[in-house]
């Protein structure tokens, strides 16, 4: 079967575009069993408290109970106000009553910049 060549050129779609590279640095992979450490956690919640969603939450409290198990991981771990965490003490969430209102999870550093990028690939209606 011959081959057909032409020499014509097509512009590529803007998805398949490389239209900026962005280098990133291998790091240490942080995901909801990695161990934390109660700075992090305030920081990853905004100093918000997971129960009653106020702002200026000063503690750290296991989803969890450490006096049942529970450990010092990204996925166990929610800043809480001193009050909600006196009240929650050593109970889930489901036995106090006090829902979450968010999953708890890892820290991810790259996530505003990922959302940025797409938002220029997306086309606009």
């Amino acid at each position: 079967m011959p081959r057909t060549r032409t020499s014509t050129s097509y512009p590529l779609p803007r998805t398949i575009q490389l239209l900026e590279y962005v280098h990133t640095p291998p790091r240490p992979v942080v995901d909801d069993d990695t161990r934390a450490t109660f700075p992090a956690i305030l920081a990853r919640d905004h100093y918000r408290c997971a129960y009653c969603g106020r702002k200026g939450a000063d503690t750290v409290d296991h989803v969890f109970p450490k006096s049942r198990g529970g450990d010092e991981s990204y996925g166990n771990l929610v800043a809480a106000c001193a009050p909600c965490n006196q009240v929650k003490a050593d109970r889930t969430p489901e036995e106090a009553g006090m829902p979450l209102l968010w999953i708890p999870r890892a820290p991810r550093a790259d996530l505003k910049r990922q959302r940025a990028i797409w938002r220029d690939l997306t086309p606009t209606p």
